[in-house]
């Protein structure tokens, strides 16, 4: 399957898809681009793919991932070598670590999130710019600068 207009430059097939309905207890891994309408409990890992999780997908977890973008709900910790995007109909309970975050009108985001340079993405100590919303705040378009330009 093709995304026709999609902003992900590479890789663009579908070849993972957990569909609604589907409940997952551990560790998943996968490559390229996953879908994900379905429940997982545990860790979702994957070197440089991109996790698409849609407004039924629920995980309760860790993640890491290239890139990640939320249009349901992430309990737990997010980690993007590339970039998060929090879709309109996003929550996020939890911290990002990300040279990219984007957070759409209306979604949620309850944690922090440190704005990682390109190099040091998959490190989490390493941080360039602090961004926290406060719980109950509302919700609103977001933009935030690398402050090591």
């Amino acid at each position: 399957m093709k995304f026709a207009k999609s902003q992900i430059s590479s890789p663009i097939d579908l070849r993972s898809f957990l569909g609604e309905g589907t409940e997952i207890v551990g560790e998943v891994r996968f490559t390229e681009i996953m879908r994900l309408d379905a429940l997982v409990t545990g860790t979702v890992h994957s070197d440089a793919g991109t996790l698409l999780i849609m407004d039924q997908g629920h995980i309760k977890g860790d993640i890491d991932a290239g890139s990640v973008e939320v249009g349901g709900t992430v309990e737990g910790k997010i980690t993007a070598r590339t970039s998060v995007k929090i879709l309109s109909t996003g929550r996020v309970h939890g911290d990002i670590f990300t040279p990219a975050l984007i957070i759409e009108y209306g979604a949620v985001f309850e944690g922090k999130c440190s704005m990682l340079s390109g190099k040091s993405a998959g490190k989490t100590g390493e941080e360039i710019t602090h961004v926290e919303q406060k719980p109950g705040a509302e919700a609103h378009s977001l933009t935030v600068a690398d402050a090591s330009r």
